[in-house]
């Protein structure tokens, strides 16, 4: 398999640590890796690249990671991508909105990388 083949992950999140966290769990897994920094990037870049999954943190300055997923979704270009969102609070009100924005997974950090693995797989092989 060429690299220009494997799945693409768009990561977006403002911690360098769980930037690289989710980078080395992802190539581990055999997807290429897209970093963005923020919802703003994350939208231009999703747009451009078209991934084959997006995983997003909630908690970001500027544009939060729920108001990207519901841009996202309002795309014609990337409403079809699968997104997981990540946050540090598991809040009732932030999973709902996140649902209803059309996620495909919600998790709460701390998770577990093998899980979260998992999860995309599952996921990218029902798209």
């Amino acid at each position: 398999m060429t690299p220009s083949a494997l799945p693409k992950i768009l990561i977006a999140d403002d911690e360098v640590y769980m930037r690289r966290l989710l980078e080395a769990t992802f190539r581990k897994g055999g997807y290429q890796c897209i970093l963005c920094q923020n919802g703003a990037e994350a939208l231009r870049e999703a747009t451009a690249l078209s991934p084959d999954l997006i995983v997003i943190d909630v908690m970001m300055p500027g544009q939060d990671g729920l108001a990207t997923v519901d841009q996202l979704k309002q795309s014609e270009s990337t409403r079809k991508i699968p997104v997981i969102v990540l946050s540090a609070k598991g809040h009732a009100l932030t999973r709902v909105h996140a649902e209803q924005a059309g996620a495909a997974l919600f998790l709460t950090k701390p998770f577990s990388p093998t899980q979260l693995l998992e999860e995309v797989r599952r996921i990218l092989s029902t798209t």
